[in-house]
Order: structure tokens, then C-alpha cells, then sequence
């Protein structure tokens, strides 16, 4: 761990320097770094990709502002952070939106003369299957999201999650008869 340390510093130092393929070097060294931490926390590789990007383009723009060396991977980590909370504040911001166009959506079915009661009903289940999701465990949640919404295959799924694709196999059938459960 030492000599990647003194690597990344000697690296370092080139990038303040001007050298861009100290910089490439460094900013291949961090994306790897830093990818299991932001996909841990978004659950999503476009997300993820965006997060890192933003990451390198602040990290390459004040590498000369970081005052000691030393301190590179917090602050690393730091920026890494607040892009992941500025990604949080946009997805909300976006899904408050979405929550008004499905409110919208209920008045336009009642003034259209479409059927209220089915609407309602709809709108309940959507928000008993979120807060379902919302009890699922870390693992689970990965999985459904992996499996549902990116439609990976379970070999992608295992490599992603570090595990055999039998297991995640196995955690996907689990997840899902956790939520028949409750939603029964």
C-alpha cells in the first residue's frame, strides 16, 4: 500500500506540474477508487458514471488548489460526496416533479370520465410498493434494481455485487417473494 501511495504522490505532483499523462493516469487510478463507493450509494451506472465524471473534472480543475499531498484521497472523497448530494438534490427535485404530473394525470382521468376509483386505487399501490421497497435490505434493493431497471444479466449482477450468479439469483427470488408478501 505504501509504494501505490508513493505512486499516486509521485503522479500527483507530475499532474500539478502540467503533465497530462500523470493526470490521465491519476484520473484512471481515482475513477477505479472511487466506483464501488458512488455505485453503493446511487444503485444506478448511469448515475454513477455522471457522479465520477463530475468528480474528475472538479478533482483535474483544483488539483492545483489541494494544499497537502498527503491529504488527497479525502479530499478526493470530499469532492466525490458533494457530487453525490448535488445528483440527490437534482433526483428529487425531478421526482417532486414527477409526483405533481401523476397528481395531474389523476384529474385529467376524473375529467376526462375516466374511472376515479381505479386511479386511486393505482396511486395507493405505487406508493404501498414504495414503501415496501423502502424496508428492503441494501442487497435486495441492488438486486431488483440491477435486475428491473438496468436489466442486467445475473452474470453482470454477480460481478457488480461480487458474488456467484447463482446467489444472485437466489437474492433476486428472495427480494421478489419479500414484496408478494407485503403487498398481499
Amino acid at each position: 500500500m505504501n509504494e501505490d501511495n508513493e505512486y499516486i504522490q509521485q503522479l500527483l505532483s507530475e499532474a500539478r506540474l502540467g503533465s497530462r499523462r500523470s493526470m490521465g493516469r491519476l484520473a484512471v487510478i481515482v475513477r477505479e477508487r472511487l466506483y464501488p463507493f458512488v455505485f453503493r450509494t446511487t444503485f444506478n451506472h448511469d448515475q454513477t458514471e455522471d457522479v465520477l465524471q463530475e468528480t474528475l473534472l472538479t478533482m483535474v480543475g483544483q488539483v492545483a488548489c489541494l494544499r497537502d499531498k498527503r491529504r488527497f484521497w479525502p479530499w478526493v472523497f470530499r469532492i466525490a460526496w458533494s457530487k453525490l448530494q448535488d445528483n440527490l438534490r437534482r433526483r428529487r427535485h425531478r421526482s417532486s416533479g414527477k409526483a405533481s404530473f401523476l397528481r395531474n394525470q389523476s384529474y385529467e382521468t376524473r375529467a376526462g370520465g375516466g374511472n376515479l376509483l381505479e386511479a386511486t386505487i393505482h396511486a395507493e399501490r405505487l406508493q404501498q410498493l414504495s414503501e415496501v421497497v423502502e424496508q428492503l435490505s441494501r442487497q435486495h434493493k441492488d438486486i431488483l434494481r440491477l435486475r428491473y431497471y438496468e436489466q442486467l444479466p445475473y452474470t453482470e449482477i454477480a460481478a457488480l455485487t461480487r458474488t456467484t450468479p447463482q446467489k444472485a439469483r437466489a437474492r433476486f427470488h428472495r427480494a421478489k417473494k419479500y414484496l408478494k408478501a407485503r403487498m398481499l
